[in-house]
C-alpha cells in the first residue's frame, strides 16, 4: 500500500487517538497518567494538536495498557504522528519525562538551521517539550542498504552525503552518522532527492559529517577494494575545515569507487 494513504488513514479512518486520558499517557510518556491538567496537556492544546495519529512501527504501553502505535522512541524522547489544526498531519517530537535532557530547544535550533539549506524537516513549532515539524516517511537509509543494489542504491548514497555535505556547509557537526540508517530519510521516495537527516539532539558545532557518513556507508556496503585515493581526501577535507573543493574531489572518486563495486 501506498505509504501516503496508510498515514492518510491511521488519522481519518476511526485510527486516530483523541481520548484525553490515552493523550495524556503518551505526553508523559513512560510515567504513569495523570489525572490531572498538567503544563504538557496546556501546551498541547495551544500548538493545536487535536489528535495523535495510531501509526508507525514502534508501540508503548503494551505490556501495562493499550498499546499505541509511535514512529519512534529514544532515551530522551518519543516520536508520534499528530494532526495539528491549521497545519495537518505532523510529527511531534516529545521529551520523556524521564529524559535527562532538560530541553528539546537546542534540537529545535539546528534543526531549523539544517532545514534552511534542505537538509532536515522544516520547524513549525519548538518549546522545551515539543517539536513539531514535518513526517518525512518511512523510507531510511537503512531500508535503502537493505532492499536496493547496484546502480539503484548509488543514487541514494550520494544523496544522503550530498546532505552530510549541507550540514558541514553551516557548521553542524551530526554526532551519530557513522550509523546513519536511521537519521536519514528519503520523503520523495523513489527519487533520491532531497534526503533528510534528522535526530540533531547530540549534535555540535564543528565539520565533519562526510568523513562519518562515507565511513559507515563503506562499512555497511562491505566495500573493501580502491579506498586508499579516498581515504586521503577524506583526511585532507577534514583537516582544511571541509572544503567544497576536496568534496567534489570526494564525489568524483566515490562514483568511481560504486562503479567497480556495487
Amino acid at each position: 500500500m501506498d505509504s501516503r494513504f496508510s498515514v492518510l488513514n491511521a488519522c481519518m479512518d476511526y485510527r486516530y487517538i483523541e481520548d484525553p486520558i490515552v493523550i495524556n499517557k503518551v505526553l508523559h510518556y513512560p510515567n504513569k497518567p495523570i489525572s490531572v491538567r498538567s503544563k504538557r496537556v496546556e501546551e498541547a492544546e495551544r500548538i493545536g494538536i487535536e489528535y495523535l495519529c495510531n501509526f508507525g512501527p514502534q508501540k508503548i504501553y503494551g505490556n501495562k495498557y493499550r498499546a499505541i502505535n509511535i514512529l519512534g522512541k529514544g532515551h530522551s524522547s518519543i516520536v508520534s504522528l499528530v494532526f495539528v489544526k491549521g497545519l495537518g498531519i505532523k510529527v511531534a517530537k516529545i521529551r520523556r519525562i524521564d529524559s535527562k535532557r532538560k530541553t528539546l530547544s537546542n534540537e529545535a535550533r539546528m534543526l531549523m538551521r539544517s532545514s534552511k539549506v534542505g537538509a532536515s524537516p522544516k520547524v513549525y513549532y519548538y518549546s522545551e517539550d515539543f517539536i513539531i515539524m514535518d513526517y518525512i516517511g518511512p523510507i531510511s537509509l537503512g531500508y535503502i542498504i537493505r532492499n536496493l543494489k547496484g546502480n539503484e542504491r548509488e543514487k541514494y548514497l550520494l544523496s544522503a552525503i550530498n546532505s552530510a555535505r549541507l550540514l558541514d556547509s553551516i557548521g553542524i557537526l551530526h554526532s551519530e552518522l557513522n550509523r546513519p540508517w536511521n537519521n536519514v530519510f528519503f520523503p520523495s521516495y523513489p527519487s533520491e532527492f532531497p534526503s533528510m537527516i534528522i535526530d540533531l539532539e547530540s549534535s555540535s558545532l564543528g565539520c565533519g559529517n562526510v568523513n562519518k557518513i562515507v565511513g559507515g556507508i563503506l562499512s555497511k556496503a562491505r566495500i573493501n577494494k580502491r579506498k586508499g585515493n579516498l581515504y586521503k581526501l577524506l583526511k585532507e577535507y577534514k583537516k582544511t575545515g571541509c572544503e567544497a573543493s576536496i568534496f567534489s574531489c570526494i564525489i568524483n572518486e566515490l562514483n568511481l569507487l560504486f562503479k567497480d563495486t556495487l
